[in-house]
């Protein structure tokens, strides 16, 4: 049996939206949710007054909204505005708290390419493949570090070509499933580059030379999209 958890702050009725998960949220405990779960997907601008004015105006939490922009203009760590919004929310206690204050200090020993392929990922899990894009992009733009690894660039150049599969740009997959390849050679990387390129010819994967039925492209559209739902990143 599942637990519940009771609310003790009302509904409010103007969501904060957050962009990069592309959700609203209605209550100090969706936000807290949120970041929770969701903790690589924050960073310290996510605390800005917009955020503030939010938890003041509509959500009802005056005093922690006044907390909150006294750690802003203070410049607090990004750990500590983070603890204060969901050790007020009542949502989570005791282990469940000790468990995020340690993943928030681990978060904060990571390079910056880690820290970013972090968030790319869960955006990825999220859905947001165009904002996951310009993260994964954005590590391959910096200065290779050699400390991360052949295996690290070679799961950011999958993880990409992954975007690019689910948004049907299977030529631009299969580029980047092949440098994937070659930072890190593996079967399952050949084996995505072979069937994006397939996809890529508007053949039916596992249909030799069998090219798709051009008066239902949407119907194999939508298997395509089943094919690559199961794609797993790295």
């Amino acid at each position: 049996m599942g637990l519940v958890c009771v609310c003790r702050y009302d509904r409010t009725k103007a969501p904060l939206f957050v962009e990069q998960a592309g959700v609203d949220l209605y209550s100090l405990e969706e936000l807290s949710y949120f970041l929770y779960h969701n903790i690589c997907l924050v960073d310290r601008h996510f605390f800005d007054e917009r955020l503030v004015r939010w938890l003041r105006e509509e959500a009802g939490c005056k005093e922690l909204a006044e907390r909150l922009e006294r750690g802003i203009s203070s410049g607090a760590a990004l750990k500590d505005l983070v603890m204060a919004v969901v050790g007020a929310s009542g949502v989570y206690f005791g282990k469940e708290l000790s468990k995020l204050e340690e993943r928030l200090r681990g978060l904060g020993t990571l390079k910056e390419q880690e820290r970013l392929k972090l968030r790319a990922d869960e955006l990825l899990d999220n859905r947001n493949e165009w904002a996951a894009m310009e993260e994964y992009r954005r590590i391959l733009k910096m200065h290779q570090n050699s400390q991360l690894g052949l295996g690290f660039y070679g799961a950011v150049w999958n993880n990409l070509g992954v975007c690019y599969a689910r948004q049907f740009l299977f030529r631009e997959a299969v580029q980047c499933f092949e440098t994937a390849y070659e930072y890190q050679p593996d079967d399952r990387i050949r084996e995505q580059a072979e069937l994006a390129g397939q996809l890529a010819e508007g053949i039916l994967p596992g249909a030799g030379k069998k090219r798709t039925d051009p008066a239902d492209p949407q119907k194999q559209l939508l298997k395509w999209e089943r094919e690559y739902r199961v794609r797993q990143k790295w």
